[in-house]
């Protein structure tokens, strides 16, 4: 790391380890040993960090740390709000190159809240442009003099919380220990694992672990490897924070790329560039099911759990629109105004019929045509409803198929007779429902003339109905069947219940009249059962 004041806090310790005294020492780094990559009896030498102070790196130099037992670089992208390491880009694809797996750090200056957001921002905005991903390890290097205040907690844990809300996850935090217990640091906000502690012991030893109880432990900056020139702070990793490789990573082996969580290859799904990916021993798996957490989802050839409704081997499913991306089965489903029916397999069919939509309109209910809302009648519970858009239409007027129909307030269409704005119709009883009009109807007896636009009047005078009692004719009287005299075509005629009747002896108004075989009433001189009878001859037709 970039040590601006570059003396760390040592515990002394006897010649066996054994802490002597809790004093704390100070010396310069550049006073502890010089180790070399592959020396025995030193601490591993997990991770390397590196800066601009080491220039350019190539492949074969990589190659050459990863010989000697290297698995992961940190390479400083930032400083402050200023400054971009110009060898990162090169640094970071050399050391991908050999299969190492690369994090990077911001050092940082920040004396506030405020200050260390930017910087979080600043350092997330150059990760970004350069490729790193939202699992890949990020790290706040906390050692400078200006970072040192009584806020420096707090201001710590608002860089790292910035850093989450830019999506990067996997953060951490670098300091040293006389930083951490002269500041009285808090790192609550992380945990132990998080946390990678830099103290150099005189001479390090691989019977002398220390700071074990964090993830990484920075035990020397004054390491070299046998044909890289320069000087390299080096580092053991306890818990495979930035050695062991998570997301996706490169394998040279099969020259693709691979998922590995702490290293090892992952079967399942992972949340990746705003949608999950299913991973099969680490590759990814397109065009196919998967069963997660419950529920079915499905990957398209770009490995992508889909959303939305799709076709897969030519049947219809439906995944969601709401980032949940699982397969809807035994439901109701709407796409863009398109509802289907999903089966317990998923495959949907296009809904028919009514259906409970949770709305307040007409009581709720839609009626759907082949997955459509349906403008028209539809037969239901034993009549028909009259839709539009595929809302239920109560009371009102309706024209369908030619005809014209009413539909009440619960939105059935009527039967019978009905009143509507005070004027009577007639709908039929014989689950036809559509108003008759220029006709005459008959309705409980009673006879009606229905006008063009349905009105009815009731019905007065002769009107044949069709049966074969004494002619088939019958005559209303303001609708209803009549009984008595009605002079019709130059007589009288006498009816019962509106039945014409024949040859027969009748009294009205207190005289008697006769009836022939043709129901007229006589008159003049009549010989009836044998015997004579006069019934005038002057239109008035009664007995004399």
């Amino acid at each position: 790391m970039k040590l601006k004041k570059t003396w760390l806090a040592l515990t002394a310790i006897t010649a066996l380890g054994v802490v002597a005294n809790q004093n704390h020492l100070t010396v310069h780094a550049d006073d502890i040993d010089r180790v070399t990559g592959g020396q025995s009896g030193i601490p591993r030498m997990d991770v390397v960090d590196i800066s601009s102070n080491n220039g350019y790196l190539s492949t074969s130099d990589f190659q050459t740390m990863k010989n000697n037992g290297v698995k992961g670089i940190i390479v400083k992208l930032t400083e402050g709000t200023y400054y971009h390491n110009p060898y990162a880009s090169s640094q970071i694809t050399n050391a991908k190159s050999v299969g190492l797996k690369v994090s990077a750090y911001h050092y940082s200056t920040y004396s506030d809240q405020s200050s260390a957001r930017a910087e979080a921002n600043y350092f997330a905005d150059y990760a970004t442009q350069l490729g790193f991903a939202s699992s890949d390890l990020l790290v706040n290097d906390l050692e400078d003099t200006s970072t040192q205040n009584s806020g420096v907690s707090a201001n710590s844990q608002a860089f790292n919380d910035q850093l989450k809300s830019r999506g990067f996850v996997n953060g951490a935090l670098y300091t040293y220990a006389y930083y951490k217990n002269s500041m009285n640091l808090n790192t609550s906000f992380l945990l132990n694992n998080r946390i990678w502690m830099a103290q150099y012991p005189y001479t390090p030893s691989a019977n002398d672990l220390w700071n074990t109880q964090y993830g990484m432990w920075q035990w020397s900056s004054n390491a070299g490897f046998n044909g890289i020139s320069g000087t390299f702070d080096v580092s053991m990793d306890y818990v495979g924070m930035a050695t062991s490789s998570t997301g996706y990573v490169w394998d040279s082996s099969v020259n693709d790329y691979r998922w590995l969580e702490n290293g090892q290859p992952y079967t399942g799904f992972q949340y990746y560039m705003g949608t999950y990916y299913y991973f099969d021993n680490g590759y990814r798996s397109d065009n196919a099911w998967h069963d997660a957490w419950g529920n079915r989802y499905y990957t398209g050839g770009d490995g992508r759990a889909v959303q939305g409704l799709q076709t897969i081997a030519g049947k219809q499913y439906y995944f969601g629109d709401d980032n949940t991306f699982n397969l809807r089965e035994n439901q109701a489903v709407t796409d863009e105004n398109q509802m289907y029916q999903a089966d317990k397999d998923g495959v949907l069919q296009p809904w028919q019929g009514y259906l409970y939509d949770g709305s307040d309109q007409n009581g709720g209910f839609r009626w759907y045509e082949n997955g459509q809302l349906y403008t028209g009648f539809r037969y239901y519970m034993g009549t028909y409803y009259w839709f539009v858009d595929g809302v239920r239409q109560n009371a009102g007027w309706r024209s369908a198929w030619g005809l014209t129909y009413w539909t009440d307030t619960s939105g059935r269409a009527v039967q019978g007779l009905q009143t509507i704005d005070g004027k009577q119709y007639y709908f039929g009883n014989d689950e036809t429902y559509f108003v008759r009009i220029n006709q005459t109807v008959t309705i409980n007896n009673a006879q009606y003339k229905a006008d063009g636009t349905g009105i009815l009047t009731p019905f007065s005078g002769y009107i044949y109905d069709g049966s074969d009692q004494n002619g088939g004719y019958r005559w209303y009287e303001n609708g209803q069947l009549y009984t008595g005299f009605r002079y019709y075509m130059g007589t009288y005629y006498w009816f019962v219940n509106g039945v014409r009747q024949n040859q027969g002896w009748r009294n009205a108004w207190g005289l008697t009249y006769w009836t022939d075989s043709d129901g007229r009433a006589v008159q003049g001189w009549q010989t009836i059962d044998g015997k004579s009878y006069y019934f005038g001859s002057d239109g008035t037709y009664y007995l004399r």
